[in-house]
């Protein structure tokens, strides 16, 4: 076994990703919700690499181009791209791809635990590519949060874009399934996009909207806001409430979880609700402990309990308001 094999569970269907090797023979899976889980060496298995070779193709091979189609071939992949490129079985070397027409002044750095380490600055030609650093496979679970920063360029007249920022935290359940070909680089590698919200033309009515905005806070009136009720089931799942999830660390997920558990509760308090559901998922339980710590201790509740199990087994708590 080694770090980034899928593995399953033998006394359940659970699968997940080995983030790292602990004592006492255990290892830590990293599960479909995120979050990583101990686990005894001999209770579980690696899914064997044609098993998953079977389970991940495509369902159809992409038909051959035609003689009728030559000179209608389809434009390069388009994109920035943070590439992790294998040195051996045990390194890989980060890369930051420019897949566009755009100069791209950067700035890469990294925040370890709230200390930020800048890495490398300097200017990307268009489909170009820079190496970052080294990383080691064996610390994947160590990697700090990458942030990426990046301004767009062209000489002489063009749409002016928004800069762009991406804090990246990279999970181990996500990453060793992103093996395909670098752009620019053509290599095998573990690809990630980061300007899937690349910085979008400047809009002016937002600019007019801020500008409002602004001038708002400075009057001694603050405009009336009109709460509406929640559903009375929100669910909690992480794919759910961000599109982002797969560069979020586990702590990141959590607290936007929590937020908007508290968030929704609050609403249905003030809008007069008499019950609302959450549905967090059964997972490690993480989440379901957290909730049921935080409703114990507020005084509107009159009681919460696991609900409709018949649906969600024990995977929603249901919430009675006083």
């Amino acid at each position: 076994m080694k770090i980034g094999d899928k593995v399953r569970m033998l006394r359940g269907s659970e699968e997940g990703i080995i983030t790292r090797f602990l004592e006492k023979n255990l290892i830590e899976i990293e599960i479909e919700d995120g979050f990583g889980i101990p686990v005894l060496r001999s209770d579980v298995v690696v899914v064997a690499q044609e098993e998953k070779n079977y389970f991940d193709k495509p369902e159809s091979a992409p038909a051959r181009p035609s003689m009728a189609d030559e000179g209608t071939a389809k434009p390069k992949q388009q994109g920035i791209y943070l590439s992790h490129v294998a040195i051996n079985d045990k390194q890989l070397s980060l890369h930051l791809v420019n897949a566009t027409d755009f100069e791209l002044p950067f700035s890469v750095g990294e925040d370890d635990k709230g200390n930020y380490r800048g890495i490398h600055a300097g200017l990307l030609s268009p489909n170009s590519t820079v190496k970052l650093k080294n990383a080691q496979i064996a610390e994947f679970d160590q990697w700090p949060t990458l942030i990426v920063q990046l301004i767009f360029h062209r000489n002489g007249y063009f749409t002016l874009r928004e800069p762009l920022q991406r804090r990246i935290q990279f999970k181990a359940n996500t990453f060793f399934k992103s093996k395909t070909t670098a752009p620019v680089l053509n290599k095998p590698a573990f690809v990630f996009r980061v300007d899937e919200q690349m910085g979008k033309p400047l809009d002016p009515e937002k600019l007019k909207e801020n500008m409002f905005k602004r001038q708002n806070e400075h009057n001694n009136e603050a405009p009336m806001a009109r709460l509406e009720r929640p559903p009375r089931e929100v669910d909690l799942h992480i794919e759910k409430l961000t599109s982002e999830y797969d560069t979020m660390s586990n702590p990141e997920m959590l607290e936007l979880q929590l937020n908007t558990f508290e968030g929704k509760l609050d609403q249905a308090i003030a809008t007069g609700m008499d019950e609302i559901t959450f549905i967090h998922g059964v997972g490690s339980g993480v989440l379901r402990d957290a909730i049921h710590k935080r409703l114990a201790k507020i005084k509107n509740i009159n009681y919460f309990q696991d609900s409709m199990r018949d649906k969600f087994g024990y995977g929603a708590t249901r919430v009675r308001i006083k």
